[in-house]
């Protein structure tokens, strides 16, 4: 993949991301500066989703990025972002309002659910386990199909018993990216999961349209408090 197609595969990314909708040609033309006609963004789109990394729900809709396209993104074209100081200073005070480590790795794991608008998992092992902001999760556009909401929702029935899967796949040194069908939980979703000085997981997860950039460096600012 070229420089130019990276570029507008990580605009297709980052505009679906906050849209959720398709993303056309004409949007990038006008949002981007990019410097190419409508014509040959299409036909770069074209070519994108020729390889796998883009998919277009129907002819006359923009392209959204697949499970292949993210991970692409994600290990090629995501720029680390760096976490603004209003949120390192409430994690901050969350960590002073109390002394007890386990607290504390659960008021954070509240604060980080909200700030993402996402699901969290911290996991001392595969018996002690405890999540928040479920409801975060479900008021996603992807959930609006009450049978998506009802198979996703098994992913925390069966909680305990994938996470022992999980322990194997995590790097000690950065925050591990699952995406889709690499994630033990289930291909409808992502998650994003550092491991804690004392052993324990603490993971982010979400829809595959989640905002990587900013999630992985809210991990990673996690993982350094623990």
């Amino acid at each position: 993949m070229n420089e130019r197609q990276k570029q507008l595969l990580g605009l297709v990314v980052e505009n679906y991301v906050v849209s959720a909708e398709p993303v056309g040609s004409r949007l990038l033309v006008e949002e981007s500066d990019i410097g190419v006609s409508g014509a040959t963004i299409r036909n770069e789109m074209r070519f994108l989703e020729e390889k796998g990394f883009l998919t277009q729900p129907h002819t006359s809709a923009g392209r959204m990025p697949t499970e292949q396209g993210y991970q692409y993104y994600v290990e090629h074209v995501m720029k680390p972002k760096v976490l603004v100081d209003k949120i390192k200073s409430e994690l901050q005070e969350i960590l002073s309002m109390d002394n007890d480590h386990a607290r504390q790795v659960k008021n954070v794991g509240r604060y980080v659910a909200e700030s993402a608008n996402n699901a969290v998992i911290i996991a001392i092992n595969s018996e002690s386990v405890y999540y928040t902001g479920i409801s975060n999760l479900f008021s996603q556009p992807e959930f609006r199909d009450y049978a998506h909401v009802a198979s996703f929702s098994t992913i925390f029935d069966q909680c305990e018993d994938r996470l022992d899967d999980i322990f194997g796949l995590v790097k000690q040194t950065e925050p591990t990216v699952l995406i889709g069908s690499h994630n033990p939980f289930g291909r409808a979703c992502s998650m994003i999961i550092s491991q804690l000085k004392n052993g324990s997981l603490f993971a982010l997860m979400g829809p595959m349209r989640m905002d990587y950039n900013k999630n992985f460096a809210l991990i990673s600012h996690v993982q350094t408090l623990f």
